[in-house]
C-alpha cells in the first residue's frame, strides 16, 4: 500500500527499542572508556587521595606564594618525593643488599647462627622446640636447611614476593605522587568538576556527600596511613641505631602490620628477644623502652587524627577502612571508609525524613 505521493510509509520504531539501543550504545561507550583508563585507575585513585589530603597545605603555601598554585604544587610534590620515596627506595635497596650478603656468606660456608640463650627454654609452649631448632642451626645450618627444604623454599618465595611487591608499590606511589601534583595545580577546576558530577547524580545532597568524602579521605590518610608511617619510621630508627639485621625488611613488615591494624607487637617481640640475646644490656634496655613508646603511640595518635573533624562517628570510618582493606587491598582503606560514611549519612537522612513526616502527619 502506498500514499498519494506514491511513497511507501516508513515503519515506526518502538520507543522501547529506541531507548534500549541508546542505553546499549552508552554502555558500550562507557565500557570502552573504562578499558582505556583501566591501567591508570589505581594510580589516579591514589593521586586523588594524596591531592585531597595535601590540599590544605597546598592552599596555605599558594597563599604565601601570591596565588601561584603550580609552583606550590611543584614544591609539595618534590618535598613529598624526598621525604617518602627516597627513604623507601633506600630501605628496599639496603634490604636487598643485606639479603645478598647473607646468601653469599651461606654459599661460602661462613654463615653462622649464634647459640640460643638458656632462657629460651622457659618460653611457654614453644620454648623447647625453638631451643632445639636454634641449637640445630647453630651446630650445622646446612643440615637444618636440608631437613626443612620445603619450608625454607616456601619462606624464600614469600620473601621474594614481598620484596617485589614493595618495589612495585614504591613505583606506583611515585607515579601517584607526581599525578597528585598535577591535580593540586588545578585543584579548583578539578574540584568544581567533581562537585558538579556528584550534584547531578545525588541532587541537593551532592555537596554534603562530597564534603563527607573529602573529610573521610583526610581522616583515613592521617589516622591510619599517617599513624602507621610514623610508627614504622620511629621503629625503624630504633632498629638501625640498635644494629638489628635486615632493618629495612622489618620496617616494611611493621608498616604493613600497622596498616592492617595488627600492630607492631609481633615484630617488637622478635626484635626485643634478639637484642637481649645478642646486644649489650644498655642497648637492649633502650630499644625495649623505645618499642614500648612506639607501640603506645598508636593508641594516642589514632583517636586524635582519625576522628578530628569527621562528619560521621570514628567507628564508622574505622570499620569502613578496615573492611575495605580486607575486600580490595590498600586502596580499600579509602574507598571502604568513603562508601560506609556516605551510606551512614544517607541512612541518617532517611531516618530524619521519616521522623519529620510522622510529626507532620
Amino acid at each position: 500500500m502506498s500514499t498519494e505521493s506514491g511513497e511507501t510509509p516508513q515503519p515506526k520504531i518502538s520507543p522501547v527499542i529506541h531507548h534500549t539501543l541508546q542505553l546499549l550504545a552508552l554502555a558500550l561507550l562507557l565500557w570502552a572508556c573504562y578499558s582505556i583508563l583501566a591501567p591508570f585507575i589505581t594510580i589516579m585513585v591514589w593521586a586523588s587521595v594524596l591531592a585531597i589530603t595535601l590540599f590544605p597545605l597546598q592552599k596555605k603555601l599558594a597563599g604565601r606564594l601570591k596565588g601561584k598554585n603550580g609552583r606550590a604544587a611543584s614544591i609539595i610534590t618534590l618535598v613529598m618525593l624526598g621525604l617518602l620515596i627516597v627513604p623507601a627506595a633506600w630501605l628496599l635497596f639496603s634490604t636487598v643488599q643485606e639479603v645478598r650478603q647473607l646468601a653469599e656468606l651461606y654459599r661460602a660456608g661462613q654463615f653462622h647462627i649464634p647459640p640460643p640463650p638458656e632462657n629460651v627454654k622457659s618460653w611457654p609452649m614453644i620454648g623447647n622446640k625453638v631451643y632445639e631448632l636454634w641449637s640445630a642451626g647453630n651446630s650445622n645450618i646446612t643440615s637444618l636447611v636440608m631437613e626443612h627444604t620445603e619450608q625454607v623454599k616456601a619462606i624464600s618465595l614469600k620473601f621474594l614476593e614481598l620484596l617485589a611487591s614493595t618495589g612495585k608499590g614504591i613505583l606506583l606511589f611515585t607515579l601517584a605522587l607526581i599525578a597528585s601534583g598535577a591535580l593540586l595545580a588545578y585543584a579548583q577546576p578539578t574540584g568544581d568538576f567533581v562537585r558538579k558530577i556528584v550534584k547531578r547524580l545525588m541532587g541537593k545532597m551532592g555537596e554534603e556527600m562530597t564534603a563527607v568524602a573529602e573529610v573521610t579521605v583526610r581522616n583515613v590518610a592521617k589516622g591510619i596511613l599517617g599513624v602507621a608511617f610514623i610508627q614504622s619510621l620511629m621503629a625503624g630508627i630504633g632498629f638501625v641505631l640498635a644494629g638489628i639485621p635486615l632493618a629495612g625488611l622489618w620496617i616494611v613488615v611493621c608498616l604493613v602490620l600497622a596498616i592492617v591494624q595488627v600492630g607492631l607487637l609481633p615484630v617488637s617481640i622478635g626484635v626485643i628477644i634478639y637484642i637481649w640475646g645478642h646486644g649489650t644490656t644498655l642497648t637492649a634496655t633502650l630499644l625495649t623502652v623505645w618499642m614500648i613508646i612506639v607501640g603506645i603511640m598508636d593508641n594516642i595518635l589514632k583517636p586524635i587524627m582519625l576522628g578530628k573533624g569527621a562528619p560521621v562517628p570514628m567507628l564508622v570510618v574505622f570499620l569502613g577502612a578496615i573492611g575495605g582493606f580486607m575486600s580490595t587491598g590498600f586502596i580499600g582503606l579509602f574507598t571502604g571508609a568513603i562508601i560506609l560514611s556516605v551510606g551512614y549519612k544517607l541512612l541518617q537522612v532517611w531516618i530524619n525524613s521519616s521522623m519529620e513526616e510522622k510529626k507532620v502527619g
